[in-house]
């Protein structure tokens, strides 16, 4: 069964440390494509000032040269917040055959009761939780809470050979780049100097006038 990964975010910018966890779920869980979702309206974050149709075209910069890396606008192209069960909803309708598996940090799947309908995601794809190798935080939900999730991955291939229903955790040691950062450095800085994000990227931002005081 082809594996999927689903890799949403605000990417508010997109820049290398997403292009770089995006790989390394590829060549992990060998999956067969990463799609990044651009969220329109989070539900859980202030809405982005750029919008969610330059965000998206950033992205589709940045994975330009990925083959296995997928821009999917499914969120910018419906109505009302971008609750995420309802793209997998979506997603699951489009991609039937497939295993779905969707990619959160700890801090997303330490929130993940106050999400919309968060007990029927396992319903329609596995959860992949990415978390830094050296933290000391414990990952697992309240007792009451993660007995609701059912069943824990303890190998790849039961993401495969199962199209949803399993947790896996990832631990990983991500670069040391954030989209705040990089939106406050070029709030701040002469624009050709900001790093971490790829060149496309920044010569987009800067044709546009993005993130500028």
């Amino acid at each position: 069964m082809e594996l999927i990964g689903i890799f949403g975010g605000t990417f508010n910018p997109i820049h290398n440390g997403h292009l770089v966890l995006a790989k390394t779920v590829l060549d992990t869980l060998h999956c067969n494509q990463i799609r990044f979702i651009p969220s329109a309206i989070p539900p859980h974050k202030a809405i982005p000032a750029v919008t969610a149709r330059h965000r998206a075209n950033m992205v589709q910069l940045a994975i330009a040269d990925h083959p296995e890396f997928i821009l999917d606008t499914c969120e910018l192209d419906r109505q009302g917040p971008s609750y995420t069960i309802e793209t997998l909803h979506l997603l699951r309708k489009r991609l039937p055959d497939q295993s779905l598996c969707l990619i959160m940090g700890q801090d997303s799947y330490l929130k993940l009761p106050t999400w919309h309908r968060w007990l029927e995601l396992l319903d329609y794809c596995h959860l992949l939780v990415v978390h830094r190798a050296d933290a000391e935080q414990k990952l697992q939900l309240h007792t009451e809470h993660q007995n609701r999730l059912v069943n824990i991955a303890h190998a790849a291939e039961q993401f495969t050979e199962n199209a949803h229903g399993f947790i896996s955790y990832l631990p990983v040691t991500p670069p040391d780049i954030s989209s705040t950062r990089i939106r406050e450095a070029l709030g701040q800085r002469e624009i050709a100097s900001v790093p971490g994000i790829p060149d496309k990227v920044l010569y987009y931002i800067k044709a546009n006038h993005l993130y500028q005081s």
